[in-house]
């Protein structure tokens, strides 16, 4: 009987390469933070473990020169701040039973598993570099989360207010903004969402929910994210590799990911600090 070219194979339904572009194509889907990030791939292939980030400050607008004077020269300011480069990853094991037995697709199950393993990892440490945002980008509320405290925030980034921005809120505050007079539906926006699950805008920022936004005893700290504040540098993009135990006859699935992760432009990005809500 001649062999059909639509036969599944294990080999097919196992295929890390296959498993690994997936991976790879829906982890943006799953992150809240790190798609602001400046993503920067020049690591790949070069030696080392560390990537040194550099910062410079603002010389100041350019100054009127006369005739034949002197051009004024300014101290450029810069400093770098050395990111080690990590490793993420996780893994599952299928028993045998649980492959080809169990209720659903118990390999897609574990592939989305290890999807949103990764991608809360790195979303978690995007949180953690914009943490170290300096007192001269942070504002903190005497009053909870509101319209007026983030029009109050936004003055932090001077002319640049007007650019695309992401106020990164916790669930426990969506009513209050939704209650704000300035507040517009995702759906009435008509802008582009930069983040996967915006749920609308206040003061031109779209706002995104994280349960990564956690209450503390001051309260909640949110963030109000321009593009390529973050960046994220890859030493190595997602893999995913498969394995395979012939005495427990259990197969092992693997993903993990290289990279780096710091605050590069501390103008793009701004900490507000709000206090609980009283409650009724």
């Amino acid at each position: 009987m001649a062999e059909t070219s639509t036969l599944t194979k294990l080999a097919s339904l196992l295929n890390p390469q296959v498993m690994g572009d997936w991976v790879t194509d829906h982890l943006t889907a799953q992150m809240r933070f790190s798609p602001l990030c400046m993503v920067d791939t020049s690591l790949q292939g070069r030696a080392g473990d560390t990537v040194s980030v550099p910062r410079c400050s603002y010389i100041g607008d350019a100054a009127v020169v006369a005739e034949g004077a002197a051009l004024p020269i300014a101290v450029l300011n810069a400093s770098a701040q050395e990111v080690q480069v990590k490793k993420a990853g996780n893994g599952v094991e299928l028993t045998d039973e649980a492959l080809y037995g169990g209720y659903g697709s118990p390999l897609e199950q574990a592939v989305e598993q290890l999807t949103l393993s990764i991608a809360g990892k790195v979303d978690s440490d995007v949180l953690a570099a914009l943490s170290d945002i300096g007192a001269e980008m942070t504002v903190t509320s005497e009053l909870p989360l509101s319209a007026d405290a983030v029009a109050d925030a936004l003055v932090k980034f001077g002319e640049k207010a007007g650019e695309e921005k992401v106020l990164f809120i916790a669930p426990a505050q969506l009513a209050a903004l939704r209650k704000s007079e300035g507040w517009l539906k995702n759906t009435e926006t008509g802008a582009q969402m930069l983040v996967t699950g915006a749920v609308g805008m206040i003061h031109g920022c779209q706002v995104v929910l994280s349960d990564k936004i956690a209450k503390t005893d001051a309260g909640y700290t949110n963030y109000i994210v321009m593009p390529g504040a973050v960046g994220l540098y890859l030493k190595r993009d997602t893999a995913v590799e498969t394995s395979r135990d012939i005495v427990r006859k259990v197969t092992v699935l693997t993903a993990d990911k290289h990279y780096a992760v710091s605050l590069r432009d501390t103008a793009r990005a701004v900490k507000l600090v709000c206090p609980e809500a009283a409650k009724a």
